[in-house]
């Protein structure tokens, strides 16, 4: 009996053993891949830490094919000043604090980088100057159709001891910029009255009263109000509150106009009923005819001084 016991035992100890270098067996592997893929993700991370204390201001911003301008008139501005202060952290320049604000740094994968409230991948590291790709991330996947903007930053040394120059000539835009300008104005202007050939004015058009019985303010965002009504969309769709005293009666109409690139009026677009489109179009017209190109002085927009055709919105309100 004490033999037969003793067997099972050892039995059981066996079962026991084989179970247990079973389960090391089956489960390190996975474990060992996870740690050698978390080892290697680490490996393969840009390291900002040659670039510490390097004070870097971006000199160009643009699309993936060169222009600082897109076929809407939206133009991206160059204006980082940045400084990474560890491997983990930087400070990013805010004009309206006016301040270096202090941001974490996180990392994902592919030089893919979480900083200053932006995805970015990092294209190009050195002491002398970054190429960052700003990434459009939804759902924690990059797309890539998307993520079309890149920036350069130089360092401030490079700038003004081998560039010989300053940031502020630097960011000026350039040839290529200019010359995508006058060729989308040639067109705006040509089709005045075509909304799809319009596109926004860098410079707004502006409305000056030349009487003292029309009042015109021109609408503007703060940077508490949310991201798509910004400055970017202050200058992209211009909204102009008009009162105009001594009326010939009391109305309120909103409506759209295009002022193409001599300061001329088009009317745009406006909601009415489909039986009322005629008769609203030709009491539209008559306040354009009548009040705005009367007692307005009416200044064209303009983008890199180049005037061109834009779309404004107007809510126009008379008062008998």
């Amino acid at each position: 009996m004490r033999l037969h016991l003793i067997k099972e035992l050892g039995s059981f100890i066996f079962l026991l053993s084989a179970g247990f270098f079973g389960f090391i067996a089956c489960s390190s592997p996975g474990k060992s891949q996870k740690m050698d893929e978390e080892e290697e993700l680490e490996a393969n991370r840009p390291s900002f830490s040659p670039i510490v204390g390097i004070n870097f201001f971006e000199a160009r911003r643009s699309f993936d094919n060169g222009l600082a301008f897109d076929t809407l008139g939206f133009e991206q501005e160059p204006i980082w000043h940045v400084n990474f202060i560890s491997n983990d952290s930087v400070k990013i320049f805010s004009p309206d604090s006016n301040a270096m604000l202090h941001y974490s740094i996180y990392f994902d994968r592919d030089s893919i980088f979480h900083f200053g409230r932006e995805w970015f991948r990092v294209k190009s590291l050195a002491k002398d100057s970054l190429l960052l790709q700003r990434l459009t991330v939804v759902n924690k996947h990059v797309k890539e159709a998307r993520s079309n903007v890149y920036m350069k930053l130089y360092s401030e040394r490079f700038i003004k001891d081998s560039l010989k120059t300053t940031i502020e000539e630097l960011r000026k835009p350039r040839s290529n910029d200019t010359s995508f300008i006058r060729w989308r104005a040639a067109i705006a202007n040509n089709h005045p009255t075509v909304i799809d050939s319009a596109f926004a004015a860098r410079n707004p058009v502006q409305l000056i009263p030349n009487n003292p019985n029309i009042k015109v303010k021109k609408r503007t965002f703060s940077e508490s109000e949310p991201l798509s009504q910004s400055a970017a969309y202050e200058y992209l769709y211009p909204e102009y509150d008009i009162t105009i005293h001594k009326a010939y009666k009391d109305f309120y109409f909103p409506f759209s106009v295009l002022v193409d690139g001599t300061g001329k009026v088009h009317l745009g677009k406006f909601v009415t009923s489909e039986e009322f489109v005629e008769s609203r179009k030709r009491v539209l017209t008559g306040i354009i005819d009548v009040y705005l190109k009367n007692l307005l002085t009416i200044k064209p927009g303009t983008t890199l001084g180049i005037p061109h055709t834009s779309l404004i919105m107007l809510r126009v309100r008379g008062i008998e």
